[in-house]
């Protein structure tokens, strides 16, 4: 079975410093059929204002993804990390027995347009720890988050795939999986027949094969589920 929530109808925050702009439910953004697929609870698209900053916050038995897409996001926290990365960067916080963070735009002249994606681990009382790293640049598909951190991945504290993927007039089949989380960030992309644009996203569940066609440089993020 296949589920598409439309750019356009995802929740929607503004509060001068901060855009957001959400897939699932999420603060004061309400919608029974969207809470999340299996482990994955928060999928959300954030443009913070040059020199703005998320509020310090503590969080607990998460999984927090962000991924960096413009600008330059400085990555602060409890841990003693303080981690400055710029455009197409990925980085993981486990944030286990308790972590608290932020993320700042390190720019006073340019906006910072970040990707977070929360994740419930396998199991609770993790040791809190950080990873980075680069995106994939050139075409194809790239394992960038797993649970054995294999090919360069990094590794998370749950039976979670994450791939990135870049494809210009090209197909390609991704994963199965029992729910796949499928998020577009630019163009356009065929997926089982059903053509997405920039900010759609598919929840597939029980889906028995996978396939995508890059219609005009598509690019996004699949997550594999349990």
């Amino acid at each position: 079975m296949i589920r598409i929530k439309r750019a356009p109808d995802r929740g929607y925050a503004h509060f001068g410093w901060l855009e957001s702009r959400h897939v699932f439910s999420f603060g004061s953004y309400f919608d029974p059929d969207w809470m999340g697929i299996s482990e994955l609870r928060v999928a959300n698209e954030d443009l913070l204002q040059p020199g703005a900053a998320l509020d310090p916050s503590k969080h607990q038995d998460l999984e927090i993804i962000s991924v960096i897409l413009d600008g330059k996001n400085l990555h602060t926290d409890s841990l003693g990390n303080r981690k400055l990365l710029q455009g197409r960067s990925l980085q993981l916080l486990s944030t286990g027995t308790g972590t608290e963070f932020t993320e700042q735009n390190a720019s006073l002249e340019s906006s910072l347009k970040m990707l977070q994606f929360w994740v419930i681990p396998e199991k609770n009382g993790n040791t809190p720890r950080y990873q980075s790293r680069k995106l994939l640049s050139r075409e194809g598909v790239q394992l960038i988050i797993s649970p054995d951190g294999r090919d360069d991945s990094l590794q998370i504290e749950q039976d979670i795939e994450m791939y990135q993927f870049r494809l210009h007039h090209k197909s390609c089949g991704l994963p199965e999986a029992g729910n796949g989380f499928l998020y577009l960030l630019k163009g356009e992309l065929e997926v089982n027949g059903s053509i997405l644009e920039a900010g759609d996203t598919i929840l597939f569940e029980d889906e028995p094969f996978i396939s995508l066609r890059g219609i005009s440089k598509a690019e996004g993020f699949y997550f594999t589920l349990p």
